[in-house]
């Protein structure tokens, strides 16, 4: 049984995203480092003014927030992804957790893509080239972990140029939902994780309806699919319930102090 990370994309910030991240070692560095690559900082940028006025702001937040929700959970959750998948630009996030992009080059990447619609001297379309050439100077990576593209639901292993592709033309193009929830559910994973700050994506996507019982977890998902929204479970009960999704025999004596969820 296999695991899928779910990155959402512009839509889903809200004011104080950044300051309600998972509270692990791994998220404080993605902060740290986000900190540190963005010019004056990322502390101040999930503020409700901002993220309304600002793309650079909305594109950087989501970014930063998205890969530490992700770290938190494969760095002191020991959680990693078999498939990762991101709506729009969810799909940087999604490129970094697959070890195609480093924190500081998506920084980069999404503040250009950012500052180039702010402007809005160009149509999408010609800044979708734009976003081609900024990642044509990026070192291409071999990967592992399966990426689906956002502009199309394409399910790419062992292909850094077609996963650049997606991330250039994704400015330009809707994200494909029907075709991202198609391709998840194709692959068969057994837990679909939506990362910060997304909550109703898996449900948006018709991958799950509205959860009703175990917090953060939804349930009527495609052939015993579930979808579990860190901010919403909480990184610990997320990272629990992939374990136990992945390996049942794993859950074998956690809920022995505790009444485990009906579903599960």
């Amino acid at each position: 049984m296999s695991i899928a990370f779910l990155f959402p994309g512009l839509g889903a910030q809200r004011a104080g995203m950044l300051h309600r991240l998972p509270d692990t070692a791994a998220a404080a560095t993605v902060l740290a480092e986000a900190e540190w690559a963005h010019p004056g900082g990322v502390a101040e940028l999930d503020t409700a003014a901002a993220l309304e006025e600002s793309e650079v702001a909305r594109h950087v937040a989501l970014l930063t927030a998205g890969v530490a929700g992700a770290r938190a959970l494969t760095e002191d959750e020991g959680v990693t992804p078999d498939v990762v998948a991101g709506y729009g630009l969810g799909g940087f996030a999604a490129a970094v957790t697959a070890g195609l992009l480093t924190l500081e080059e998506a920084l980069r990447a999404v503040r250009v893509r950012a500052e180039l619609l702010e402007r809005a001297e160009e149509s999408v379309h010609d800044i979708g080239i734009r976003m081609a050439q900024h990642l044509a100077t990026v070192r291409r990576r071999t990967h592992s972990v399966a990426y689906v593209t956002t502009t199309g639901g394409q399910v790419l292993r062992g292909d850094a140029n077609g996963v650049f592709d997606d991330l250039a033309r994704c400015v330009a193009l809707p994200p494909a939902g029907e075709r991202i929830a198609a391709a998840l559910a194709a692959d068969v994973p057994s837990v679909v994780v939506e990362l910060p700050p997304g909550r109703e994506l898996g449900v948006r996507l018709g991958l799950a309806e509205a959860d009703e019982e175990p917090p953060g977890e939804d349930a009527g998902a495609p052939d015993g699919l579930r979808v579990i929204a860190v901010e919403k479970a909480g990184i610990a009960e997320a990272a629990r319930a992939a374990r136990v999704h992945r390996d049942p025999a794993a859950g074998a004596g956690i809920w022995e102090d505790a009444e485990a969820p009906a579903d599960w």
